[in-house]
């Protein structure tokens, strides 16, 4: 018994001191003495531009509703009509008014003024389905029925600039007119101010319609169910008369259109060149970049320790 507890004592202790020796044992370094040269963060590369998207091009007027063979005007036919019938139905009534302002009597001006508003607007319609500005853009009113709107539907859009224009004079010149020296309320002058608002607001309401309509309709011609189409001369139809010489017009107006189409086309060959030297230039300057960023990583790794 004396050797075995013997052995049991010296093999305790031979397992401590073996501890001892384990827990005072210096635990290596994993880390190198040598520094280690930590390498610069490369600037990321400048993402380029997306290119603008191109404006998506307005879709094709809807037929819709329309008589079978017609298509409706464009822009240019439209303006064209507009300016004919404005400076038919309202030059000499501005200019009338002018004479007017200036001191002048402008009875004989304001005679003829009405004179051509009712030819452009009642007879020359009734006769022929067109005013003179639906001749010069080979232009005419139709309905879903294939026929001539209300003749009121014409008066009253050839007049909507005009109303507009009054409107707002009416607006400006009632303002300060809406009570008297004596702080009560003006009638007349508020109603005309309130009448000079809504001749303004339609005129917004039309352009908001045309812009709004697949088949540029105002708010007239929603109202009506009229559409500006493009003229186009029935088999076997012929035209006598005033019909006859009034289609000589619409020479001036292609001459006319032609003009503007050339000039459209101009602007825009302009701005694709614009554009494609913009893209040109913005992928040089990538380029450029790209470069220097390339030669700043060569640098950053010949200054690095090894």
């Amino acid at each position: 018994m004396g050797l075995l507890d013997k052995a049991n004592t010296a093999g305790s202790e031979t397992t401590e001191v073996s501890k001892k020796a384990v827990a005072k044992k210096p635990v290596a370094d994993s880390i190198p003495k040598k520094a280690v040269a930590v390498a610069k963060p490369v600037k990321a590369a400048k993402v380029a531009k997306a290119p603008r998207a191109a404006r998506a091009k307005k879709p094709k007027l809807s037929t819709a509703g329309l008589p079978e063979g017609y298509e409706i005007a464009t822009q240019n036919s439209r303006f064209l009509a507009w300016l004919m019938n404005f400076i038919w139905n309202f030059g000499v009534l501005f200019a009338a008014i002018f004479l007017s302002v200036m001191g002048s009597t402008p009875t004989i001006p304001a005679v003829g003024a009405l004179l051509m508003i009712i030819t452009n607007v009642f007879v020359i319609p009734i006769m022929t389905g067109r005013t003179l500005g639906n001749f010069m853009s080979r232009t005419r009113y139709i309905t879903s029925a294939d026929s001539k709107p209300n003749p009121l539907h014409g008066f009253l859009v050839n007049s909507v600039g005009l109303m507009a224009l009054v409107g707002l004079s009416l607006v400006i010149i009632n303002m300060g007119n809406l009570f008297d020296p004596a702080g009560k309320a003006n009638p007349v002058a508020i109603g005309l101010l309130v009448l000079g608002i809504i001749l303004f607001s339609i005129r917004i309401i039309d352009g908001r319609f045309k812009k709004n309509s697949d088949q540029n309709q105002g708010l007239y011609d929603m109202l009506f169910g009229a559409y500006l189409v493009k003229y186009v001369r029935a088999e076997g139809e012929e035209l006598t008369g005033i019909a006859l010489r009034l289609e000589s017009m619409a020479n001036f107006g292609d001459s006319f259109q032609k003009r503007q189409e050339n000039a459209a086309k101009k602007r825009a060959e302009k701005k694709e060149a614009t554009l494609a030297e913009s893209a040109a230039t913005g992928e040089a300057n990538k380029d450029d970049t790209k470069s220097k960023d390339d030669k700043k990583k060569d640098t950053s790794k010949e200054d690095s320790p090894e």
